[in-house]
């Protein structure tokens, strides 16, 4: 029940996306290491989560040239963040996996498709509460110059996003955005019919400014994720303190405070779990089929990964 992207620019292709965005990916990928877990179409899940820990402390280093205690803080925590993981939540992604091939089975509802995106946002949201005390003792120990290379850093991203968006801005634009949507679809559905694609072509059409929209709310995160990393330098409140700052940053992510804000959020979550729902219904049994498939595949990886966490919590 996973929507496609049918943005280049705009958050994680979880809801079409929740947190997403290239600043979703790189920024928090201290504490969203999980995300690829619900929606990987590569076949190396177990690979890369098991070195997910390797990846997050590179791409942070990346960001924030850490100096040698900072990477020993930052490389102790995020390997406890993944041995928590592993040992605390993927049961409840497993679940979510199983409960989605369920309700493909018969016919589905936007309703399903928004209960199963908010399960998502919920596994998200335990990261976040998780590892925010961790990213707050780091961010106490930041420089101004690191402060400064984490906004270059997410300038630079958000300057070739929107290089990208420009190619898809002119007259071709709802022909190339079908086209990426329908390519993601098909990673889940097989091959898509005349009829299916027209589906997707009619929901796009009808929300022609979402690739803007989207790229001025990333916008908007990048410069509040700045904003508390620096006041955390800049402050050095307890880090209790410091601990809230951060997970209100992220709690905004899917849920931001800003009324207007949360009402676009919500229109595009209701438009795409609409397409979805009508795509699953549309389906082909063969299509289905893969569908399913490719649901038990990852609910196979994640209870395999899950599995070797409790063994190793108990050795």
């Amino acid at each position: 029940m996973q929507q496609p992207n049918d943005r280049s620019t705009g958050p994680a292709r979880v809801e079409g996306a929740v947190a997403t965005t290239t600043m979703g990916r790189q920024a928090r990928r201290f504490v969203l290491a999980s995300v690829a877990l619900l929606l990987a179409a590569c076949s190396q899940l177990q690979l890369g989560y098991n070195n997910a820990d390797t990846v997050i402390a590179y791409s942070l280093d990346s960001y924030l040239d850490l100096d040698d205690e900072q990477e020993r803080l930052a490389r102790e925590r995020i390997g406890a963040l993944h041995r928590w993981h592993r040992s605390t939540q993927l049961p409840g992604y497993v679940q979510l996996l199983n409960d989605a091939q369920k309700k493909i089975a018969g016919p589905v509802t936007a309703a399903d498709v928004r209960d199963f995106n908010a399960g998502v946002r919920r596994a998200l949201a335990a990261i976040g509460e998780q590892a925010a005390p961790d990213l707050a003792k780091l961010a106490l120990t930041l420089k101004p110059a690191q402060v400064d290379r984490l906004a270059e850093r997410l300038a630079r991203d958000t300057s070739k996003a929107r290089r990208e968006l420009v190619r898809f801005a002119g007259p071709e634009s709802l022909e190339q955005r079908l086209e990426r949507y329908v390519e993601q679809a098909e990673d889940w559905f097989g091959p898509l019919s005349a009829v299916q694609r027209e589906m997707i072509r009619a929901s796009l059409a009808r929300r022609p400014e979402a690739q803007e929209a989207w790229m001025q709310e990333r916008e908007r995160r990048q410069r509040e994720l700045v904003t508390v990393m620096a006041r955390i330098r800049a402050e050095q409140p307890p880090l209790a303190t410091a601990t809230a700052w951060l997970r209100d940053y992220f709690a905004q992510l899917a849920e931001p405070r800003d009324p207007e804000r949360r009402a676009r959020l919500a229109t595009y979550r209701d438009e795409n779990a609409e397409l979805v729902a009508q795509l699953i219904n549309s389906a082909t049994p063969t299509q289905r089929a893969a569908l399913v498939k490719r649901l038990r595949g990852h609910a196979a990886d994640l209870d395999t990964l899950a599995v070797k966490g409790a063994a190793g919590g108990r050795g």
